[in-house]
């Protein structure tokens, strides 16, 4: 990798495309923490980077924000969307994402030569729950552990969460 790792990194990317896709839709942050069933000052910290969340509460928000999954962990996503609202206007398509972060992340272990023992060691995450994840036990992992994952790969959670990118690459 060529910076340090840092989880909150992914959180800030995160929560300003939450909060960015949610202004364009004219949602109230009470309104939309509402709809998912979800605290209104965890919402307003998710948004600014200050609050992990869960693999199925970012699912929950894509879904009710009807934005591609991936996009909310694409750094351009942002930027893209200043430029041309049509660059990221994918639509929530119902999907396995986890098991497609987990089958990317796999094939991406492989093409590199890495093993599991090498990622356990990269980050600060326990050993158990990243073989949890890898043999699909644990089912609902924060994000900051997803990204920890990612990081130790070098890939972008975008193409870990997209079903084609990865396959494309390698």
């Amino acid at each position: 990798m060529n910076l340090e790792f840092d989880s909150k990194e992914i959180l800030l990317v995160f929560g300003a495309n939450v909060r960015r896709a949610r202004e364009m839709q004219e949602l109230g942050i009470s309104e939309l923490a509402t709809s998912i069933g979800y605290d209104r000052g965890c919402l307003s910290s998710l948004e600014y980077g200050e609050q992990n969340v869960e693999y199925i509460t970012a699912l929950n928000l894509a879904r009710k924000l009807n934005v591609s999954f991936p996009v909310l962990f694409s750094r351009n996503y942002l930027n893209d969307l200043a430029n041309d609202n049509t660059s990221f206007s994918g639509n929530f398509i119902e999907d396995d994402f986890l098991l497609v972060f987990i089958e990317n992340f796999q094939r991406v272990m492989k093409s590199k030569q890495l093993k599991q023992i090498e990622i356990y060691g990269a980050t600060d995450v326990q050993t158990a729950m990243i073989s949890r994840i890898i043999n699909r036990k644990a089912l609902n992992p924060t994000i900051k552990t997803l990204y920890a994952m990612a990081y130790t790969v070098d890939e972008e959670m975008y193409n870990l969460f997209s079903r084609s990118a990865i396959q494309e690459e390698i």
